[in-house]
């Protein structure tokens, strides 16, 4: 009886050591995974900061800036001191291109007519030149997403806008902007529904957020006529 007793005080005292160890291991990888937690948290916290302050919402499944003018080949456009406008892809244009990996523009001071190639953006092995929505001369190129494209999707409606005009008139501010350019993204976002759904057969929406994996989905022939449907390319 007497070892027996001596037995169990042992393998108590055995699993004891592997509780404190294993407790040990966990506290040390809490302590070393904490800063790496704070930082993401503070990080997420500064971003939908940044989305607040730009007035940036969710409106049918697409993220929406109001300050901004929005033109039918899905670009953007902000006024920059000294007169030239900020140009970029709003977030239907980047839904269709779920990864950005290069992007070519033309240089500062080239002429651009509305409806000439304003950038080439290459995605997934695809590219789409996408139209000017103005005509003015070309102020600036904005370096940063030419050295790393992945801004224009992490940071479409700020850092990662593309070129900069100078446009030729101001026609541009009969484009949508606040109200009515908000109407103009809920049709189509209801218009790329009916497209995917017609060319896939399947639904193109989940909780009201758009499927960025369909316009992948979709053979050579689909996607030109989804990218002439939508970005006018």
């Amino acid at each position: 009886m007497q070892a027996f007793i001596q037995m169990l005080e042992a393998i108590g005292t055995f699993l004891v050591g592997i509780a404190a160890r294993g407790a040990l291991i966990i506290g040390v990888i809490l302590v070393l995974s904490l800063p790496i937690m704070l930082i993401a948290f503070a990080m997420r916290g500064a971003e939908e900061l940044k989305r607040r302050h730009l007035g940036m919402r969710d409106v049918a499944g697409l993220v929406f800036r109001p300050d901004l003018w929005y033109s039918p080949t899905h670009t953007w456009l902000a006024r920059r001191r000294g007169g030239s406008l900020a140009i970029g892809l709003d977030d239907l244009a980047l839904r269709l291109m779920p990864i950005v990996t290069g992007l070519e523009v033309p240089p500062a001071g080239t002429l651009l007519r509305k409806g000439e190639t304003l950038v080439t953006v290459y995605a997934s092995g695809r590219s789409i030149a996408i139209p000017s929505p103005v005509t003015g001369t070309v102020a600036s190129v904005n370096r940063a997403v030419l050295r790393d494209p992945a801004l224009v999707k992490c940071e479409g409606y700020g850092r990662g806008w593309v070129v900069a005009v100078t446009p030729a008139d101001e026609t541009f501010a009969d484009l949508p902007r606040g109200e009515r350019a908000e109407k103009f993204m809920r049709r189509e976002s209801a218009r790329w529904n009916g497209f995917i759904e017609h060319e896939l057969g399947f639904a193109a929406a989940d909780g009201g957020h758009l499927v960025t994996t369909a316009a992948a989905a979709l053979d050579e022939a689909g996607w030109r006529r989804l990218t002439a449907t939508f970005l006018g390319a």
